[in-house]
């Protein structure tokens, strides 16, 4: 939980969550937890106790360095059978470091945000081992194709969102029972979060989740690359006739899908291939009363264009690398070019 941000409040009310669950000493629930008033801790919570097992000097929680010691440190104090991981933080998907709110105004939210400094996802891809059960996202655009592929050898199941997400985040009072089990839930797990936005009224009832089976996403990606292929250049299409996934102008991340058949795709092949990556959807009707969510396929993408403001940034993620996905400038429309 890098929480050392504007989200501390709801790190406290997520940690009560968790110490209201009960469930069996064959599992260990373990916390890393950074707040603006207190030095980072590492927190053990079971059944409505919470022991402290270490507290750390003030460091940067967002770093690659400080992620992956304390992931190998838990690890090793409690070796299990089976490891799951929840990132808790901002999340501005795959952008790098600052980006989002130098296009984005006014500012929103941004992934692993420690007194301002953020992840590169490169370096949250180093960071992580290679053998978690699961990796779920708690934080706004994080179900993009660029996060999931970059990620795709790291975690057998991704859940995340590709909206933003209210600061409320995940019910974890619900979706723990169902991961503390011999074979979690993931569906299920993905219900009772969508179930908790669903229950609020006006702007709270907003929320969309996605369940993603990570050994789908290399095929996906070869039929991409040979879309592409048959194609001598693709033009970008108008972005305001794509599922936007993000608040505010200029929209940056769109549904995946329904961009690829903007382009002209052959999306017989993709919508069957892209079904055995989704292993569950869901998602309200409209977003902070914004917009409507009505072509949604679960997973986002950034509209990378030849020679825009992020394309070097773009070219070195393992996405791009294996597909080659990009768009030329062509019908005009609002846009960080």
């Amino acid at each position: 939980m890098a929480a050392d941000n504007n989200l501390s409040r709801n790190a406290e009310k997520d940690i009560l969550e968790m110490r209201s669950v009960t469930f069996s000493n064959e599992y260990n629930l373990i916390v890393y937890m950074d707040t603006p008033n207190q030095k980072p801790c590492l927190l053990k919570i079971q059944n409505g106790s919470i022991d402290t097992l270490k507290i750390y000097e003030p460091q940067n929680s967002a770093s690659k360095q400080v992620l992956e010691s304390v992931i190998d440190e838990s690890f090793a104090l409690f070796s299990a059978e089976h490891y799951g991981l929840v990132l808790w933080s901002h999340g501005t998907g795959w952008l790098p470091s600052g980006k989002f709110d130098e296009l984005k105004n006014p500012v929103l939210r941004s992934f692993g945000r420690d007194n301002g400094k953020e992840m590169e996802i490169t370096d949250l891809a180093e960071a992580l081992p290679d053998y978690l059960e699961f990796l779920i996202f708690d934080a706004c655009l994080m179900s993009g194709i660029e996060i999931l592929y970059q990620l795709r050898h790291k975690a057998g199941v991704i859940i995340a969102s590709p909206t933003e997400s209210l600061a409320a985040g995940f019910p974890y009072d619900s979706v723990l029972p169902f991961l503390f089990l011999p074979q979690p839930k993931y569906n299920e797990a993905a219900q009772s979060y969508m179930d908790y936005f669903k229950d609020k009224t006006g702007a709270l009832q907003s929320a969309s989740i996605t369940v993603i089976d990570t050994k789908e996403l290399e095929p996906l990606a070869v039929l991409v690359r040979e879309n592409i292929q048959k194609e001598s250049g693709l033009i970008c299409p108008d972005r305001e006739q794509i599922q936007r996934y993000d608040t505010k102008e200029p929209a940056l991340f769109f549904d995946f899908e329904d961009y690829l058949k903007q382009l002209g795709f052959n999306m017989n092949s993709i919508r069957r291939q892209l079904n055995k990556v989704v292993l569950f959807k869901d998602f309200t009707l409209r977003f902070l009363q914004e917009f409507e969510l009505e072509k949604v396929s679960g997973v986002g993408v950034y509209i990378s264009v030849e020679n825009d403001l992020l394309f070097n940034e773009y070219r070195d993620l393992d996405w791009f690398l294996d597909t080659g996905l990009f768009c030329e400038r062509g019908v005009p429309a609002s846009a960080p070019y």
